[in-house]
């Protein structure tokens, strides 16, 4: 036989022998019962829930900003002279009431020129009686009892009413109303040696010195009030669409202790474009009327309280997630709820759509996901 025919032999019965292997290991296969399997048993996780409680959420801006005095004033003296000793002495720390004397200048040369002045006033209107008399009988009565209430000694009485222009030009042509005028404008200069306090209030900064020479023009110090606060602030434009004149605000100290409230006086007008903030103004006063606890240049911090908003629901930020959902529990598994986010602040958030009484997840749980089997307990 060839030895082509024999090797061509040779690969038909290995061919054969693979063929009939094949089939006996499927045959053995299919006698060999199928395993049982079971699925693997997930063991639920203890979660913390909290019962939803939907109604009317305050939204509570956040603030900080430093108190500021509504009434500020530089006190600016008018006249020169020396500050006069004795009394309340004019010194960073006092403090005055509105209507008491803050600086009082030495003004006895200004009262001598002054009661000179009001002498050649008498004098040039007693030279003038007879001729007023002869012209004006009519209104001599007037100019009589005008000259008798003058006195050197003190501020000149209000001047008669010229009764026709013949008698005012008869006046100015005679030098009474020039002179009139001048000594009035001279008396009212003399009260400015005297500086009382408009309102309420502490000295901030004190330039001048009980016997030191006071001059015209002068900062002798500032007078801050300390019975009416604001507070600058500034809010983000997020907050605007809440926040509105009158809205009530609390401020706190560093300890977290009110100390001050009130509210939402002004808001401004524009949005800074480089913060995306506005000014918003607040108008404060101490807690208890505890003055002390507002002063001028504090920082606070604190909310403004809004508007409520109704059917909704305050919640942690930190359970909202990034597309607006949180975790509810129902049938012991954890529900994704999309909710709609109608507030902000720093750490809360007001929300709609999630029906009283809903079991929350109430914690942070970084392997939650939909479905999740879960065990809940209540939330402390």
């Amino acid at each position: 036989m060839p030895n082509f025919m024999k090797s061509a032999l040779r690969a038909v019965a290995g061919l054969a022998i693979l063929g009939v292997g094949v089939v006996v290991m499927n045959v053995l296969i299919g006698m060999k019962p199928e395993p049982v399997i079971s699925n693997r048993p997930v063991t639920p996780r203890a979660v913390r829930s909290l019962a939803a409680e939907v109604g009317p959420c305050v939204p509570k801006t956040p603030v900080e900003g430093r108190v500021e005095s509504l009434y500020r004033m530089d006190i600016i003296t008018e006249t020169t002279g020396n500050l006069t000793i004795g009394g309340k002495e004019f010194r960073e720390g006092t403090e005055y009431t509105a209507g008491e004397v803050m600086l009082r200048l030495d003004d006895i040369e200004a009262q001598n020129q002054l009661i000179s002045q009001r002498g050649q006033f008498l004098q040039l209107l007693s030279n003038s009686l007879a001729d007023l008399q002869l012209d004006f009988p009519a209104h001599w009565t007037a100019w009589e009892s005008f000259a008798s209430e003058v006195n050197v000694e003190a501020a000149l009485p209000a001047l008669p009413e010229a009764q026709d222009d013949r008698e005012r030009l008869f006046l100015a042509n005679r030098g009474i109303l020039t002179t009139y005028h001048a000594i009035r404008s001279a008396e009212e200069r003399l009260d400015k040696y005297t500086i009382t306090a408009p309102f309420d209030g502490v000295i901030t900064l004190a330039n001048v010195r009980p016997g030191g020479l006071v001059r015209a023009g002068q900062v002798a110090g500032v007078l801050v009030g300390n019975n009416a606060f604001e507070i600058k602030t500034a809010v983000h434009a997020r907050y605007l669409t809440t926040v509105e004149q009158g809205d009530r605000v609390v401020f706190h100290d560093e300890n977290g202790r009110a100390v001050a409230n009130g509210e939402v006086q002004r808001i401004a007008g524009h949005v800074d474009p480089t913060t995306q903030s506005a000014s918003v103004f607040c108008r404060v006063r101490p807690i208890n009327g505890k003055t002390s606890l507002l002063r001028d240049g504090r920082f606070l911090s604190g909310e403004i309280e809004s508007t409520p908003i109704d059917s909704a629901l305050v919640v942690p930020l930190s359970w909202v997630d990034e597309s607006g959902r949180v975790y509810t529990i129902a049938d012991s598994k954890l529900v994704q709820r999309q909710v709609d986010i109608l507030f902000e602040s720093r750490s809360e958030a007001i929300v709609q759509g999630i029906e009283p009484g809903t079991a929350l997840l109430s914690e942070v749980l970084a392997t939650a996901f939909d479905g999740m089997p879960v065990t809940t307990e209540a939330a402390e």
